[in-house]
């Protein structure tokens, strides 16, 4: 581990049941056609979704706000375990605030035919302000991911 990014007392924890088989979900955090359909809070959009997933591999995501202020996140896979885990250290940098540096990690559990999505974001970046904030976004996020599943079970997605 990545000691500069060892956990701090503060963190970000966010478990969510989404009904969709663990495929799906997983296709739909992974596959960039799917992810700029959903991700970020509402009101925004993902101009740009590049990513090489595979440990060592980096990613570039960036998301406008609906008054045009550009997102960016960077960082690096350190594991992806297919339908399963994904590993990142990546930095969120947007305007008006200092970068933000963590180690996400994302677990994909099968619940009956649900799936069972958990994130954990730690750093010595994650203040208890941060992840205020940061529930907040995730929680816009899930829904509209919900949305996006809703809107694919049973097609060719």
């Amino acid at each position: 581990m990545n000691d500069s990014l060892a956990p701090t007392t503060s963190a970000l924890t966010i478990t969510r049941v989404l009904d969709a088989p663990r495929s799906l979900v997983w296709k739909a955090w992974t596959d960039s056609a799917h992810v700029s359909r959903w991700w970020g809070p509402h009101g925004c959009t993902v101009s740009l979704d590049e990513a090489d997933r595979r440990p060592g591999g980096s990613f570039r995501r960036e998301m406008r706000t609906t008054e045009g202020a550009l997102i960016v996140v960077t960082g690096t896979f350190e594991e992806v375990v297919p339908e399963q885990r994904i590993v990142t250290i990546g930095t969120l940098e947007r305007p008006g605030s200092p970068p933000t540096t963590s180690r996400m990690t994302v677990t994909f559990e099968d619940r009956n035919g649900k799936t069972e999505l958990t994130i954990v974001q730690t750093g010595p970046d994650i203040s208890a302000d941060y992840v205020k904030n940061a529930k907040i976004g995730w929680g816009q996020a899930f829904e509209k991911l919900e949305a996006h599943l809703a809107s694919v079970q049973g097609s060719a997605a």
